[in-house]
């Protein structure tokens, strides 16, 4: 009996269709779904399903018999908790490198953004005032703590080089050094170097520990005038303490794409703060997103077939 794949994104086109089609033709069967789709639909689907691509809830995927997960999605705290080593048979795979560019750009759009005073203009062109900002900051000759040095983290720190900057950072693995960053430290150093950067982007993986990891302490460490950017999980952040950073100008400004609650209710007080670039969590979205996401589902679902290494597999 052929393999059966799953296909629900959405945002697949014809033309990443048909490719797909072509790569599983002559030994799997397929069919599409909404990704949206109800748990009468998708559940079903996925039971008569060796391999995946998409967002599906981590209950179905664990309690149906898929072989290969190949997830939207470069965060997976979503599926942790469960006992995966009962299901040897089993790997998830994250989207690793599809949104990594589009995720850099955007640090350095909101950074540019931010030293620029651009939100504040732009406020002024709603009112048709020509007024200059007090102060305008360069970004050349400064330090960028990238807290999360993964593939992400690898696209800022080639970015920030570019614009001159110094770059340091943080991860778990501090025996891996980093050929764009200077001085790599442990998380448990974070207090202690935080306060050498101006720019501070977090990157960081959800789960393991790192709840509300960004705390009242840790935003009173950084430097007076430093930026903070997330582009990580919004549990990572007491976002009582960062508006608390920012209301009394601790902080000259964030750039921030994802928070605790989203969307951000609007009661949010961060709403009010003018020295704040606010995303709905769109870091990741580019008009390439879903051709690179395409590429590593007909990737994975040959080396599925060929009983080969996937790309991006992840230990859960």
């Amino acid at each position: 009996m052929r393999p059966h794949a799953l296909i629900a994104v959405n945002a697949f086109s014809d033309l990443h269709m048909k490719r797909i089609g072509e790569a599983l033709s002559g030994w799997a069967t397929w069919e599409r779904i909404d990704e949206a789709a109800s748990d009468d639909i998708y559940v079903p689907a996925l039971s008569r399903s060796d391999i995946a691509v998409g967002w599906p809830k981590a209950d179905h995927v664990f309690a149906s018999n898929l072989k290969l997960l190949q997830s939207g999605s470069v965060g997976y705290d979503g599926y942790l908790g469960r006992n995966w080593s009962s299901k040897p048979t089993f790997t998830y795979c994250n989207a690793k490198g599809v949104m990594s560019i589009a995720v850099a750009e955007q640090f350095v759009a909101m950074m540019m953004g931010l030293t620029r005073r651009i939100p504040q203009h732009v406020r002024d062109m709603g009112e048709r005032l020509w007024q200059r900002a007090e102060t305008y900051d360069e970004v050349y000759g400064t330090t960028a703590l990238i807290v999360g040095i993964g593939d992400i983290g690898t696209e800022i720190a080639r970015r920030c080089l570019g614009l001159g900057m110094n770059v340091i950072g943080v991860r778990r693995n501090t025996e891996e050094q980093h050929s764009f960053i200077k001085e790599v430290y442990g998380v448990h150093d974070l207090k202690k170097v935080i306060g050498l950067a101006d720019h501070i982007v977090l990157i960081l993986p959800g789960g393991n520990g790192t709840d509300q990891l960004f705390d009242a302490d840790i935003f009173a460490a950084m430097k007076p005038g430093a930026y903070f950017y997330n582009l990580a999980r919004g549990s990572i952040v007491d976002e009582s303490a960062l508006y608390n950073a920012l209301a009394t100008n601790h902080l000259s400004g964030a750039g921030l794409d994802v928070f605790a609650v989203e969307p951000l209710p609007a009661e949010s007080p961060l709403w009010s703060l003018h020295n704040v670039i606010i995303m709905p969590h769109s870091g990741g979205r580019s008009v390439r997103e879903f051709d690179r996401m395409c590429d590593l589902f007909i990737a994975n679902a040959y080396n599925f077939r060929d009983d080969k290494p996937y790309v991006n597999p992840i230990r859960l």
